[in-house]
């Protein structure tokens, strides 16, 4: 029997695309992207062995009643930790696991990238929002012009009137772009994301400071 805490505030999913719900705010998101990302860090580089989520979504962050972050459903990941086999959902699934079959720190990677797209746009990781097939797809080209240009307009969930902090969203941003790289051994560590959403230098996940490289 696996056992959590109290969390009132329920889901990331149920604020971001419940109907009804108030507005999660700029400082709120980077909160709930920080606390995420040094819970997946600790779960990938701190425990022996090292678990692999496997199923890193939205649903999956719980929120407690200052809106800290809770990673939920890994309980099993710990007793299967020999095993690679599908758990995520496959708007969140990294494309190496089509030819693969396998999972790896790197597909929580991919997934976690998929929840700051969700952050950052306010949109679901797949639905009517866009013509492509996936968030991720519809981001790609937005994230490098993005990235390019220091414009974020056409990425940023209209809800938030433009009320963020712009190196916040940047690096956010460049987190993002970097974790659904479709090449896995280019996406970050989770530490790596961890210091970038810190405010640390993002260039150390590029190869050049002037190269966003997302495909």
């Amino acid at each position: 029997m696996l056992v959590y805490e109290f969390v009132p505030n329920k889901t990331l999913e149920f604020h971001l695309h419940g109907k009804g719900q108030p507005i999660l705010d700029w400082p709120t998101r980077m909160r709930i992207a920080l606390g995420s990302a040094k819970g997946l860090a600790y779960l990938h580089e701190d425990c022996n062995p090292k678990i692999i989520h496997r199923d890193i979504k939205a649903a999956n962050i719980l929120l407690d009643f200052m809106f800290e972050t809770k990673v939920a459903d890994f309980g099993l990941a710990k007793f299967f930790f020999l095993m690679s086999t599908l758990m995520s959902p496959p708007e969140y699934l990294a494309p190496e696991y089509a030819s693969s079959g396998k999972l790896t720190e790197k597909s929580d990677v991919f997934s976690f990238g998929v929840m700051l797209l969700e952050l950052i746009s306010g949109h679901k990781p797949v639905g009517s929002s866009y013509a492509d097939d996936s968030l991720v797809e519809w981001a790609r080209p937005l994230l490098s012009r993005a990235l390019e240009d220091g414009n974020f307009d056409s990425l940023v969930d209209p809800k938030l009137q433009e009320e963020y902090n712009q190196n916040e969203m940047a690096h956010m941003v460049a987190c993002a772009a970097a974790s659904v790289r479709h090449s896995a051994r280019r996406r970050p560590r989770m530490s790596q994301i961890v210091r970038a959403l810190e405010g640390e230098s993002i260039n150390d996940f590029c190869s050049s400071p002037l190269q966003w490289e997302v495909h």
